[in-house]
């Protein structure tokens, strides 16, 4: 049953695709599930074919509403288009989703909005959520214990997938959107300190959060060993490394930006041990995340 306060919010979401209508159609069943599910779900799309677009149109379901983009604006840029046109639509709470990572329990949105009603200042909320180190620019696992007992927790940063969802009204007020320069990689970072900045908080409902890492059987520290990487993955880290030392550039975390591009100069120079090629292309992949940094060359990579 749901009460007073839920049944009178303006609940709306958009999901980011990019030429993956089967996924993307699983996806939108799931979410459509949900025991409160949006009133309207906002696909943008920065696919090139019509692909997507067809299969919108074959759902016929008028809670879907079909946006394409006309280029690939990456996550970053597609985030963007959803958020600004959702919230000015006057939606009180948006749904910040991708085509492949819907909600993996029917009651998230639940209790995600139950979670987000429960402090006048909340900025967005998520079924997972980090700390940030501003000194040294990396995010900090929540320990198990602060989420085995009941309530709310602030965190500093609710990542991509983890179905987020951010205060309408507050976009509205303050206007901040996702930096689409970023195109992929840490633009929801760069979005939640925005939501900090302006005195907003990012909560986590703590059972739920636990729940989560017991399903992805992640309640023990993850192991993180230096491993080949390959061309797909490397692009993924150049997103890193130049999206990291830009966002952290113009929120002036001095300390942050020199002990991340130590940590990553480091981790190149350590790579040569999985031979002289491996090295050579992740070091040359590292300078040109710096290089491209450097002479203001954002948006998506290019070879």
């Amino acid at each position: 049953m749901v009460n007073k306060e839920l049944s009178n919010i303006k609940f709306a979401g958009f999901l980011m695709t990019y030429e993956r209508a089967d996924i993307l159609e699983q996806t939108i069943q799931k979410i459509l599930s949900q025991s409160i599910a949006p009133e309207k779900l906002l696909i943008v799309d920065n696919s090139v074919t019509n692909t997507t677009e067809l299969m919108i149109k074959r759902l016929g379901n008028p809670i879907l509403v079909y946006h394409k983009v006309g280029k690939n604006s990456g996550p970053a840029g597609a985030a963007k288009v959803g958020l600004e046109l959702l919230s000015k639509e006057g939606f009180d709470w948006i749904y910040w989703g991708d085509d492949d990572d819907a909600p993996i329990f029917e009651d998230t949105f639940k209790i995600l909005l139950h979670t987000a009603l429960s402090d006048e200042k909340c900025g967005c909320v998520g079924v997972v959520g980090q700390y940030f180190n501003r000194y040294t620019g990396f995010v900090k696992r929540v320990p198990n214990e602060l989420l085995q007992s009941e309530g709310v927790l602030k965190v500093d940063t609710i990542a991509g997938g983890m179905s987020k969802i951010v205060n309408g009204e507050m976009i509205r007020k303050h206007q901040i959107f996702p930096d689409d320069k970023l195109f992929f990689g840490m633009e929801e970072l760069d979005f939640d300190l925005k939501i900090k900045k302006i005195g907003y908080s990012l909560l986590v409902d703590r059972p739920f959060y636990y729940q989560h890492r017991l399903r992805w059987n992640r309640v023990a520290v993850p192991n993180k060993t230096l491993k080949v990487k390959s061309d797909n993955a490397l692009v993924r880290e150049y997103y890193s490394i130049r999206n990291g030392l830009y966002i952290y550039s113009k929120n002036r975390l001095v300390s942050a930006s020199i002990i991340f591009f130590l940590y990553y100069a480091i981790k190149q120079i350590i790579s040569f041990k999985f031979g002289i090629n491996q090295g050579k292309q992740r070091l040359k992949n590292f300078s040109k995340s710096i290089s491209d940094l450097f002479y203001s060359k954002m948006g998506r990579y290019t070879a």
